[in-house]
């Protein structure tokens, strides 16, 4: 029988699938080369119906459940929110409790991340981690219970749900005979005093353990799925209530999570404090780089790269480091950087049975089919294309139509964000997928297999060259590059939302410091100053940057401080203090990827 290609991504047992971030040599699979050349042409882009392979679940649920991944050794990519939670999990066994919500993508890594900072500890809080996914009350009803017991007995092997009561009568039995209790419920139709009744047992355990507790709600939105009026709420009131417990929520849908935190979780007390998954570390990534992948780590350009382009998601990079690892154990013939890159990211991006072509092909489908229809994929292919404002998006389109609803559905998917007046598309990855598969299929229909790697390698040739030749620029050099492109649009950056003038002419003037250039740019009757320092600066430079601003004529409108390093505290206040504009990685990384050029050298 002829294979059928998925348009799911693939297995987690041949991928290592977006959860938890492991070494992708150890038990990987070496059926990835017949599995990324089918027989049969690839299935339409955009199929008006895309069903689990078993036909139980639509795809929006199947592509964004992170499937587990094979044993491995655990690496911490970001080491500086690590030590973040972990303070705030110490602070708690002291009587401070500030509870938190972590939020990023599917494959961003806040399993593996939690995985590292709660580790069981005899004398310390316990964690209460429950996996929430999309199902009934009574599933959820045995997910918490199990839970709950699994921190009460903190077995050193997984037991079953019955094993697992059998020593937990032992450990706790005031625990167990509350989820015993709870069995009454499997047949009734209390669903509300049911969940009140699941959720308390966390008060139990910790009256009859005197241990506060970590509660993880892994997923959290699927509450929403209960069919309970008054889930949140419920919730709510536990947060407000519960001074023994630290609350840790999580979830794949930043849009959908920030507006529940906002308007049903906003609460007098109790309030969480919101973490999104940053960059990986680049340090820290590039040790993971070569023990899982030693061929890779020989192309110190290509690592560099795929850092920069994967952003916040380890789970690509981790399926480049496997099908890179592939091609190395495959071929017989040394090949060239770029050749081995291309192939591996045509393999997995390009290919119509590639994982990752597949993983875009389903993000984009919700939006389509969800709302506004063909409208949200013209946008954001527009968006793709350099389109950063609403009225350039109408330009390019030609037509306002739908433009609102469809912008606004691509948000709540998490396909763009807006920063003042602009759009952005975060995941680099899905942007070159557009630029380089969808776009040319929309524009030239049905395209043969060699003509959509010639369109996709020409795509991913052009960011690869520009790439090479912008990251080792020098700062003020990448800036004035950037100022030139600015073009009338209003930004967020610093907490601060600002027009971005254009500008006709700008200099470059260097003064006592090597490290410190001042960039002079002049448009439209207004002038920006702008300090750049490659290194750290003090407020010794704060200082000498506010008399080089006052000794100019025309006075400057504008006073922008660009600092790649973090900025020392007392000469960021005191820039604050001169209404200087204070742009750091973060910021420019921001203003890199709105005018389409490379982030910050391991920012």
């Amino acid at each position: 029988m002829t294979r059928r290609p998925s348009l799911l991504p693939a297995p987690a047992s041949a991928l290592g699938g977006p959860g938890k971030m492991r070494s992708p040599t150890r038990g990987a699979s070496n059926r990835s080369s017949a599995r990324l050349h089918p027989t049969e042409p690839a299935p339409s882009l955009l199929a008006r119906e895309c069903r689990h392979p078993r036909g139980r679940r639509p795809v929006r649920e199947a592509c964004l459940e992170p499937p587990a991944s094979p044993p491995g050794t655990v690496h911490d990519l970001r080491p500086e929110l690590s030590a973040h939670l972990r303070q705030r999990l110490e602070a708690l066994g002291s009587g401070f409790r500030h509870n938190l919500a972590l939020l990023g993508p599917a494959g961003s890594g806040k399993s593996v991340l939690l995985e590292t900072v709660l580790r069981p500890c005899p004398s310390g809080p316990l964690t209460v981690h429950c996996h929430l996914q999309r199902g009934s009350l009574r599933e959820f009803l045995r997910r918490f219970a199990t839970a709950v017991l699994q921190a009460a007995v903190q077995p050193s092997r997984p037991l079953a749900y019955e094993a697992l009561i059998e020593h937990a009568s032992l450990a706790s039995p005031r625990t167990a005979q509350a989820v015993r209790q709870l069995e009454r419920y499997e047949t009734g139709h209390l669903s509300a005093e049911a969940f009140a009744h699941t959720l308390d047992l966390i008060p139990t355990l910790f009256h009859e353990l005197q241990r506060p507790c970590v509660l993880v709600m892994d997923e959290f939105l699927f509450l929403e799925d209960l069919q309970l009026a008054h889930a949140f709420h419920e919730l709510g009131k536990r947060v407000m209530t519960w001074p023994f417990a630290l609350f840790l929520l999580t979830s794949s849908s930043p849009y959908r999570a920030k507006m529940i935190l906002r308007e049903r979780l906003h609460l007098l007390f109790g309030q969480f404090e919101v973490l999104s998954m940053p960059s990986v570390d680049a340090r820290a990534a590039m040790a993971w780089i070569g023990e899982a992948c030693p061929s890779a780590i020989r192309m110190p350009s290509v690592a560099e790269f795929l850092l920069q382009w994967i952003g916040p998601s380890p789970w690509y990079l981790s399926v480049f480091l496997r099908r890179i690892q592939e091609l190395a154990r495959l071929s017989r013939a040394r090949r060239s950087e770029e050749t081995v890159w291309l192939r591996a990211a045509w393999d997995l991006v390009g290919h119509p049975d590639g994982p990752l072509y597949h993983w875009c092909l389903t993000r984009v489908e919700q939006a389509v089919h969800q709302r506004a229809g063909s409208a949200a994929r013209d946008v954001l292919l527009a968006i793709a294309h350099g389109a950063r404002t609403s009225q350039a998006i109408v330009d390019k389109l030609g037509t306002r139509r739908n433009l609102s609803e469809a912008l606004q559905g691509l948000v709540e998917h998490d396909l763009v964000e807006r920063k003042g007046t602009c759009w952005i598309i975060p995941d680099q990855l899905l942007a070159t997928w557009l630029l380089g598969v969808l776009g040319p299929r929309e524009r030239y229909g049905s395209l043969d297999r060699a003509a959509a790697q010639r369109s996709f390698e020409q795509a991913l040739t052009e960011e690869w060259a520009a790439w090479q030749t912008t990251v080792n620029r020098s700062l003020s050099q990448r800036l004035e590059t950037l100022l030139n492109q600015f073009h009338n649009e209003t930004v967020s950056l610093d907490s601060k939302t600002g027009r971005l003038p254009a500008f006709a002419n700008i200099r470059t003037q260097r003064l006592d410091r090597a490290d410190v250039a001042y960039l002079v740019a002049d448009g439209e009757g207004r002038r920006w100053c702008c300090a750049v320092a490659e290194g750290r600066l003090d407020e010794n430079a704060i200082t000498a940057f506010q008399a080089f601003c006052a000794s100019q004529q025309p006075k400057p409108v504008r006073k922008v401080v660009v600092a790649q390093r973090a900025m020392d505290l007392n000469a960021k206040l005191l820039a604050k203090a001169c209404n200087m504009w204070v742009w750091e990685s973060e910021d420019l990384n921001l203003l890199f990827l709105l005018y389409g050029q490379p982030p910050l050298r391991g920012g």
